[in-house]
């Protein structure tokens, strides 16, 4: 799963894959501002199968948040 966002963010930002690290912030470090964040939520969704509630992407800063979040998310929809 890791990867799998890792290999959407390379995409979105146009980084190298391996300088996206897990404590990435992905304003700060990665460049994305707040529509983008909320075309990569979009994006983790359809990937995914899960919803993100705006209340939780908020507070969702770092690669490593994002992954955490969403393999909880994942356990919980299985």
């Amino acid at each position: 799963m890791k990867e799998q966002i890792r290999n959407l963010l390379a995409v979105n930002t146009g980084l190298p894959f391996h300088s996206i690290t897990d404590d990435a912030n992905l304003s700060r470090d990665l460049g994305l501002d707040s529509l983008d964040t909320v075309d990569l939520v979009l994006q983790l969704e359809d990937m995914f199968k899960v919803s993100i509630p705006d209340e939780d992407y908020q507070h969702l800063q770092t690669v490593k948040q994002f992954c955490e979040y969403l393999q909880d998310k994942v356990v919980a929809t299985a």
